[in-house]
């Protein structure tokens, strides 16, 4: 009795083994399948050019359109205000993700009260610009931005938010910057794309990687960091990682209230006050430099 018992349990046992093949079989599929499609169709989940296309800077702005050649993707438009002096900074600021260079407007022409210069940079695929954006185009782009500016700049800041913190941090690491600002930073792209989507493997998916962490040891010049508290998009912690990474060299600014997007309020003293600590400023060497942390905890 036993034996027929045991028998006719077998096949049920076997046929519920084949089920869970079949299941998982279709879960890899269905996985991999997954992976692909976000391979292939990475960079359009990740940027988001806004649709308007820009033409000349606002008449009454005191800006001018700067026409840069970037190889292998065409002339890009940029919007820029020289500084009064040869001695007063230049701040070079590269937006976030679905936005564009009006998001600084306001911001850089505040600076340039000051005598600051402001340049006002676009990317590929944005704004009417031709070419299609991607890591390699973003900094190619920067690298002829700030090209195009040396002979008439001052010394160099350059500002980077969210997206373009990536583009900032890597042209202080190449040596072309005499001052870093970090707005609303990541440590990398793939960290951020694992906090959204935990089960995919992002960090051998991702192409684009703008990974400022790895470039730490790299970035010589004074770092300031804005970064709110209430982030929704790019953790706080992760501007604290950053700034823990880049030790005596980072000053870190949390603040409340601001969500993404703190260059919706003035920082134009903050910055003024950074850079002359720091000697950011050829002026400002004058004073002996210091080294702060404000609001970091």
């Amino acid at each position: 009795m036993g034996g027929t018992e045991k028998a006719a349990a077998t096949p049920v046992i076997e046929k519920f083994r084949t089920i869970l093949l079949v299941l998982a079989s279709v879960a890899i599929v269905l996985y991999v399948g997954l992976c692909s499609y976000l391979f292939v169709e990475q960079r359009k989940m990740l940027y988001f050019p806004p649709p308007t296309k820009l033409a000349d800077p606002p008449p009454s702005s005191g800006y001018r359109t700067l026409n840069v050649t970037v190889p292998e993707v065409g002339v890009i438009e940029d919007w820029w205000m020289p500084p009064a002096s040869a001695e007063k900074p230049t701040v070079v600021f590269f937006h976030g993700n679905a936005s564009d260079r009006t998001s600084f407007l306001a911001l850089g022409a505040i600076l340039q009260r000051q005598g600051w210069g402001a340049v006002l940079a676009s990317y590929p695929g944005y704004s009417g610009n031709p070419g299609s954006p991607s890591e390699a185009t973003l900094l190619a782009d920067a690298r002829a931005t700030l090209s195009a500016i040396a002979p008439r700049s001052g010394p160099i800041i350059v500002w980077g938010h969210s997206l373009g913190s990536g583009v900032a941090a890597r042209m202080a690491s190449e040596g072309r910057a005499a001052g870093l600002i970090l707005e609303s930073p990541y440590t990398s792209l793939p960290d951020v794309a694992a906090g959204l989507y935990p089960y995919i493997a992002v960090h051998w998916l991702m192409l684009d990687r703008f990974d400022t962490k790895a470039l730490v040891d790299k970035i010589t010049v004074p770092v300031l960091i804005f970064h709110g508290a209430d982030d929704p998009q790019i953790p706080f912690a992760m501007g604290r990682e950053l700034a823990d990474a880049l030790g005596k060299r980072a000053t870190l600014v949390r603040l409340e209230g601001v969500g993404h997007y703190p260059h919706q309020i003035d920082l134009s003293d903050t910055v003024i006050q950074w850079s002359e600590d720091h000697c950011v400023a050829v002026a400002a060497c004058r004073k002996a430099p210091g080294v702060s942390q404000t609001g970091g905890n």
